[in-house]
């Protein structure tokens, strides 16, 4: 191949964890990365994305010919610690469906989301640790979760937080369904919504988004 295009894709890791999958809970209360996370959980899924990114590239690597073109766009983080908010947001919820005997702690418990948002820097390393690439570019974006979160022009926050927490629902719910169960989706997405709107005043509402160019090395 002389061009790969990856969009939205690699911040999904292959697995959870697999130090979040010997029945001790490690990250209590949370479903990812979230402000209350121990250490431990922030550094099990750094070395997890280390993993899978740097097969990505190997893989890549084997597939594209010398000077092909890569291009990248990942979910991110400013920090390495930079809690996933919107998917913590969808764990509060849930935590309040386990005080009111809705789900059951256990399931909580036991359900984690394969995912990292990485930092500019940590990308830039495992690059040039793997060695099969040249980075041309890298780049670091915000974009705001609705583009209409404008509020010079007529910003409708009700409509905003169902927007959002709909776009949470078509990526999140396959996953979420097959844990909980279907029957408590309709509910846990209105929690969701209601959270959304609630902190759409004093929140940025902002994604990180790293968008990298690399050329195949070789001759």
């Amino acid at each position: 191949m002389h061009f790969v295009h990856s969009s939205y894709s690699l911040h999904w890791l292959s697995r959870v964890p697999k130090e979040l999958e010997t029945g001790q809970v490690l990250n209590k209360w949370n479903i990812c990365i979230a402000k209350t996370s121990p250490p431990g959980v922030f550094k099990a899924y750094f070395e997890q994305f280390e993993r899978d990114f740097t097969l990505f590239l190997r893989w890549r690597s084997e597939e594209i010919v010398p000077s092909g073109g890569m291009v990248l766009t990942v979910m991110g983080s400013v920090r390495s610690d930079d809690p996933c908010f919107h998917w913590e947001l969808l764990g509060r919820a849930l935590n309040d469906m386990v005080l009111q005997g809705l789900v059951l702690e256990a399931k909580l418990d036991s359900f984690n989301l394969p995912y990292y948002g990485p930092t500019a820097e940590e990308v830039r390393r495992l690059i040039e640790a793997q060695g099969s690439f040249t980075l041309n570019r890298l780049e670091v974006f915000n974009m705001k979760w609705d583009p209409n979160m404008n509020r010079d022009k007529g910003f409708d926050e009700q409509e905003s937080g169902k927007l959002v927490s709909d776009m949470l629902r078509a990526v999140g719910e396959p996953m979420l369904k097959h844990h909980f169960g279907l029957e408590i989706m309709d509910d846990l997405f209105s929690r969701v919504t209601e959270k959304i709107i609630d902190c759409i005043v004093t929140e940025k509402w902002q994604s990180t988004n790293l968008i990298i160019s690399l050329t195949r090395k070789g001759a």
